[in-house]
């Protein structure tokens, strides 16, 4: 879904009233702007993370302890800066 806004001479939109609705927006709610290749998304701030519990179902493995989260984090952040895989070369040192 699309909406066009115009942004006001103060620098405001109005979020369309379809929009509000879908996304369960109320007044006082705050939202997050991001820059994604690009383009600005933006995400309400008001999803409780206890909501999103078993969203992607069980892990495989069982529950996974505070450590071995903190390792597979460390393990990914590390691939990524070592991973140059269709990079441009740009001559800065990761």
């Amino acid at each position: 879904m699309q909406w066009e806004m115009t942004i006001s001479a103060k620098g405001q939109v109005t979020i369309p009233k379809e929009m509000r609705e879908l996304l369960d927006l109320r007044p006082g709610d705050q939202l997050i702007y991001s820059m994604i290749d690009g383009h600005v998304v933006i995400t309400p701030k008001n999803v409780d993370f206890n909501d999103l519990a078993g969203l992607l179902g069980k892990a495989p493995n069982g529950p996974a302890t505070l450590e071995e989260i903190d390792h597979t984090v460390r393990k990914a952040a590390g691939a990524n800066v070592t991973d140059m895989k269709g990079d441009a070369e740009t001559g800065v040192a990761a």
